[in-house]
């Protein structure tokens, strides 16, 4: 039994397999051939590996099993460790990336259950709170930059300044469709894309701290301008780092990317916007 149960989650799809009757409490042979992308034969072939954690009800649906249910749960409570092979223990026992599991509310991204409200709720405060502390900064955002570039521009036309003022929404869906458009383009992956987007403004969860101590120290006059300016930088570059392993374990998890590749695609972004803020300022 113990040997079958680490057989089980020894296979990428095979994980795939039981994440997605897990999510879903169940699953029929179509949504799976729909979600995983390969050949009939294939998905038979694992089920009938997984035939000791998955069993198939009276309306031909996949159910999980107890022992299936105990490796849904392990595949939750572990997903740091498993979510790629590739991800050596050396890179996971670095100090750095410790830190930053342990600031990633790996719950709400995972939409796990009695998670799923929570995560709705955050994602919409989220959005709010961004909108309001890029108001009060007089920030205008571009992905994960905020600039000041902006900051003369008055304009007495309405249309223009709803614009401006609720941009940070704007900036939220841009950002999220081109991660998801390069998801499917270049890495064919096209799961979860609703959990993806549900769970994809935690990405600023760290820059809306950002904003918000920004704001804390412009407010009461803290320090002065020189060293505000030094100190804004460096929680800049912070937050910033933060914010972007959220976004790569965000792909991790629900577009089932590989930990190089989620990062590939979000530094290739990230400086994408590091390019428009340098192109503005010239």
């Amino acid at each position: 039994m113990e040997s079958n149960f680490y057989y089980a989650l020894g296979h990428d799809l095979r994980r795939r397999i039981i994440k997605i009757i897990g999510d879903n409490e169940f699953s029929s042979f179509t949504a799976l051939k729909k979600e995983l992308k390969v050949s009939t034969g294939t998905i038979y072939h694992h089920l009938d590996a997984l035939s000791q954690l998955i069993e198939q009800g009276k309306d031909k649906k996949y159910y999980l099993t107890e022992l299936g249910q105990h490796a849904y749960d392990s595949l939750q409570d572990n997903i740091e460790s498993i979510i790629s092979p590739d991800f050596s223990k050396k890179e996971f026992n670095s100090p750095i990336l410790k830190s930053l599991m342990f600031l990633t509310p790996k719950k709400i991204i995972n939409y796990e259950k009695g998670y799923k409200i929570y995560t709705v709720i955050f994602s919409i405060s989220l959005l709010i709170l961004g909108l309001i502390f890029c108001y009060l900064n007089d920030l205008f955002p571009i992905l994960l930059f905020f600039t000041n570039l902006f900051q003369s521009f008055h304009t007495t036309n309405l249309s223009l300044e709803i614009f401006f003022n609720v941009f940070f929404i704007i900036n939220f869906l841009l950002y999220y469709f081109i991660n998801e458009i390069i998801c499917r383009l270049v890495y064919k992956k096209s799961e979860n894309s609703i959990k993806f987007f549900l769970s994809f403004s935690l990405t600023f969860y760290p820059t809306i701290i950002y904003l918000a101590i920004r704001y804390l120290f412009n407010e009461l006059y803290l320090l002065d301008y020189s060293v505000i300016s030094i100190l804004d930088n460096i929680l800049m570059i912070i937050f910033q780092v933060w914010a972007l392993w959220l976004l790569t374990f965000n792909l991790i998890v629900n577009k089932h990317l590989k930990v190089e590749n989620a990062l590939i695609i979000s530094l290739i972004i990230h400086y994408g916007g590091f390019s428009i803020i340098l192109a503005l300022s010239i």
